[in-house]
């Protein structure tokens, strides 16, 4: 099975949810692992296996994201700003070895 990987900019106004999200995905659209980033600098690594480790409702995961990340990402543009209210998000495909590195870097 091979991988994609993603960047996503959010920019939205002050809140408790991240800034960037770093996406690996799979060919059929599974997110297997991402790291949230936050406006504070904290970083939060998840992967299925973590979640699959909890016994989350005792069904196997095989995403973390609802649906395929595909479907979701229909019409955002590599690197060009999706506007809704005060919210802009933009998504651009990243190297495998740049999720590796804050992969890394990042999780306990």
């Amino acid at each position: 099975m091979s991988f994609s990987y993603y960047r996503c900019d959010w920019i939205h106004p002050e809140s408790d949810e991240p800034v960037v999200i770093y996406y690996e995905v799979d060919d059929v659209g599974d997110v297997p692992r991402l790291i949230d980033v936050f406006a504070d600098g904290r970083h939060q690594c998840m992967a299925v296996v973590d979640v699959a480790l909890l016994g989350v409702n005792r069904r196997r995961i095989t995403s973390l994201v609802e649906g395929s990340f595909y479907d979701g990402i229909k019409g955002l543009v590599d690197g060009i700003f999706f506007e809704e209210g005060q919210e802009r998000i933009s998504m651009t495909r990243i190297a495998a070895d740049k999720f590796e590195t804050e992969w890394r870097t990042h999780r306990l």
